[in-house]
């Protein structure tokens, strides 16, 4: 058995206040707290909003504020001390990138400055806004100003962010990888998102779930914090559990459709079972379904028809509500929000209601609890999430007071093996270019641009996606290829797609393109934003295009951590591996060098009197399996993982004095199988390896600046050259690693086909 997880603390901020107090009354009144949208042009007479208006919460780091006041809300409950080792997983859609798309017309003024060699104005504050316009860069926001020393992690998975960064917890606290964890989702309404969403029929006049005249959704600003412990670590220090993190699950929509998801309902009741499986629950044990709930007509029938297959005859007894219908839509934020309102119907035995719902969808057949709450028996409880580009992710819930506190067993990693690489660069692609980054001698640039049509015909589409979504399928398409797995993969059997897991790491993601097309309308004619402008640059689309290629349904996660999102990639593939989510990883990352991200790079490297590492098109990925499951299967074995490991220290965003502390953790935990034996270094990023002293190295010759500014794909790139090299030498093994802004590191140990042992 696995040890239980509980949750032991709850913060909120939403439109009725801060804290979890204000949100509980509003869920026992039952009434929407949408108001009139202020700040952001108006389209098509849709003038509601869910945005918080308290004074307090202004100026360009609002998010990060009302981030760090929920966080703090939720550790005071949990209380102390905090046992161990505590992580931080950060779910959010677009961070506090609003403070530099609201200062476009500025950022576009100091790049033609930039490029005409004069002297470009650049302010304090707009230089903020570049460095914190990835939105990762919260997560280390938050782990500055809450002194968080530990794993570190930033997910974008659309609306299911904050979702998935709560499974990733649930996991690492089952594996031990975590003895507390503090799970954050923020996001605000910005102009971008308002308009994007919009013109993609998303946003409606009014939030009217399950109403028989809905027209879609309502969006807001919100926050949300839950801590996450180990149900004996808690009893033993006298902690009081609020309630059970039973189970979890992701999936991947089985859909052509990039974005928009399949009405059946197929791949979300799929995510469900498999929560309950996780729990240890049966359908017949589940009294309380936290619904999605946007408004949306597509999304109310898909949930209504996934409900009706998991739940069958009893469908109609499982008491459905739509926490959004109150507190509006918060992208990320809402999964927290929604899962501290399902912890608080199962502490009360009663369900909230879902607001203005005065005439249900004669469509619509199940129980929504229109208008008003009631008491109810709660045995156990999901969550459900959704997000854009496919994902269906599930929390199953107990009550606090019917989990064991009984000490159970880690979850074992099980031996795990890479059986294909794939690269993309700006030497060339595929494995093989990444040779001329050896030696001495500067390495010849490709000579031919990348192009996804040279991995998947015309018709699919992908050319009009972002160039990071691009890049990552290409690397994807061939690391696929290299494994000898078939695309599609089959529906059954060994290979099936179900049982394939594909994580995906970037720093940037398609924002940087998403905010250059937007920008300008917004400030000229914002009705001339297209559907595509939005829909095409979400940072989440690399893993789509791969699971809709391949016929990928199981685990679908997108990282955001900076350059070490990439290794974090395998890092949490290997979890899931773990976990038996999955039978196989597509474990990759990608960055696109589109001009507002290499102009960036150049006016903070100007300002700070440094040289620049230009941004480059750049992508990795490996295919990770179980040892004997490739074995059985006779894949290609090219080397084995044997450590994997993240660490940060709570610095400033930028900066990375405190890196080289974060890589001494990482390489203490990656090479402690091998401490007493030589490995080839293969480091990116700032930092002397022989400063640390913990792991004895040897110079690989690997030169990273041949590959230019990769982001989270250069250590990936890395990866991939010293799979090479240890698959050819034998006993071979060797140690990838970096360290990025904020203070964090991750690293890797890696063994030939023969573990190492010559």
């Amino acid at each position: 058995m696995s040890f239980p997880v509980v949750i032991t603390g709850m913060g909120a901020v939403t439109v009725f206040g801060d804290g979890c107090t204000a949100l509980f009354e509003a869920l026992r009144e039952g009434e929407s707290g949408l108001h009139e949208l202020r700040g952001i042009a108006v389209a098509r007479g849709k003038n509601r909003s869910a945005q918080i208006e308290d004074p307090r919460r202004t100026g360009p780091w609002r998010l990060s504020d009302m981030a760090v006041d929920a966080a703090r809300e939720a550790l005071a409950q949990a209380g102390g001390p905090a046992p161990g080792v505590t992580g931080l997983y950060v779910g959010t859609t677009g961070g506090d990138n609003r403070a530099l798309e609201d200062r476009w017309d500025d950022f576009l003024a100091a790049r033609r400055a930039l490029s005409a060699g004069a002297d470009p104005q650049v302010d304090d504050e707009l230089a903020e806004a570049m460095v914190r316009f990835p939105i990762g860069v919260l997560a280390d926001v938050l782990a500055h100003r809450l002194g968080i020393e530990g794993p570190r992690y930033a997910v974008t998975n659309a609306c299911a962010s904050g979702t998935t960064a709560t499974a990733m917890a649930l996991l690492a606290l089952r594996q031990g990888t975590v003895d507390r964890a503090v799970v954050v989702g923020a996001d605000h309404l910005k102009a971008t998102s308002y308009w994007g969403a919009e013109r993609a029929g998303f946003v409606g006049h009014d939030l009217r779930p399950f109403h028989a005249d809905r027209d879609g959704s309502v969006l807001g600003d919100g926050a949300g914090a839950l801590i996450l412990e180990r149900a004996a670590d808690v009893a033993a220090r006298g902690g009081t559990p609020l309630a059970g993190l039973a189970g979890w699950a992701i999936t991947c929509d089985d859909n052509p459709h990039a974005i928009i998801p399949p009405e059946d309902g197929a791949s979300n009741a799929e995510a469900i079972r498999l929560a309950l499986a996780d729990a240890g629950l049966s359908p017949e044990d589940i009294d309380y379904f936290n619904a999605h709930g946007t408004g949306t007509p597509l999304i109310d029938r898909l949930e209504t028809a996934s409900a009706k297959l998991v739940f069958g005859d009893r469908a109609g007894q499982v008491a459905i509500s739509s926490t959004k219908s109150i507190v509006g839509h918060l992208a990320a934020a809402s999964p927290i929000i929604e899962a501290i309102a399902t912890v608080y119907c199962l502490t009360e035995q009663w369900v909230h209601p879902t607001a203005k719902l005065d005439r249900i969808d004669p469509a619509l057949t199940l129980d929504y609890v229109p208008l008003r709450g009631r008491p109810q028996r709660i045995r156990a409880a999901v969550s459900n999430s959704l997000g854009g580009g496919g994902t269906n992710a599930v929390l199953a819930f107990r009550p606090g007071d019917s989990v064991p506190a009984a000490r159970g067993d880690f979850e074992p990693v099980p031996d795990v093996v890479v059986t294909g690489t794939g690269a993309v660069s700006r030497l060339g692609d595929g494995p093989n270019a990444l040779e001329a980054a050896y030696g001495p001698n500067a390495a010849p640039e490709r000579t031919r641009p990348y192009s996804v049509l040279d991995h998947i015909d015309a018709a699919a589409g992908y050319q009009y996606l972002s160039r990071s979504a691009q890049l990552g399928f290409g690397a994807a398409a061939q690391a696929m290829a290299d494994a000898g797995l078939p695309v599609p993969l089959p529906a059954d059997g060994p290979l099936a797609g179900r049982r394939v897991a594909v994580v995906m790491g970037t720093a940037v993601g398609g924002l940087s393109a998403m905010a250059e097309t937007l920008c300008p309308h917004l400030s000229a004619d914002p009705t001339r934003i297209t559907p595509s402008m939005s829909l095409d640059h979400g940072p989440q689309l690399a893993a789509t295009l791969v699971c809709r290629a391949a016929g990928v349904t199981g685990p679908m996660v997108t990282l955001i951590s900076g350059p070490a999102a990439g290794l974090q990639a395998v890092e949490v593939g290997r979890a899931l591996l773990a976990a038996g989510a999955c039978d196989i990883v597509i474990a990759g990352g990608g960055d696109a060098g589109d001009a507002p991200t290499r102009d960036a790079a150049r006016l903070l490297a100007d300002r700070q009197g440094r040289a620049v590492e230009e941004p480059a098109d750049s992508a990795a990925c490996v295919v990770l399996e179980r040892a004997d499951g490739a074995r059985e299967r006779g894949a290609p074995v090219r080397a084995v993982v044997t450590g994997c490991a993240s660490w940060s220290e709570p610095q400033a965003p930028g900066r990375t004095d405190a890196a080289a502390a974060a890589l001494t953790r990482c390489l203490t935990a990656v090479g402690a199988d091998g401490a007493d034996r030589p490995h080839l270094s293969y480091h990116v990023g700032k930092g002397n390896l022989s400063d640390t002293g913990e792991v004895k190295l040897l110079a690989s010759g690997f030169r990273p600046e041949a590959l230019g500014g990769a982001l989270a794909a250069g250590p990936l790139l890395a990866l991939v050259a010293a799979v090479a090299r240890v698959a050819v030498e034998p006993g071979a093994a060797a140690i990838v690693s970096t360290v990025a802004p904020g203070g964090s590191a991750a690293a890797l140990r890696l063994a030939g086909p023969d573990g190492g042992r010559g």
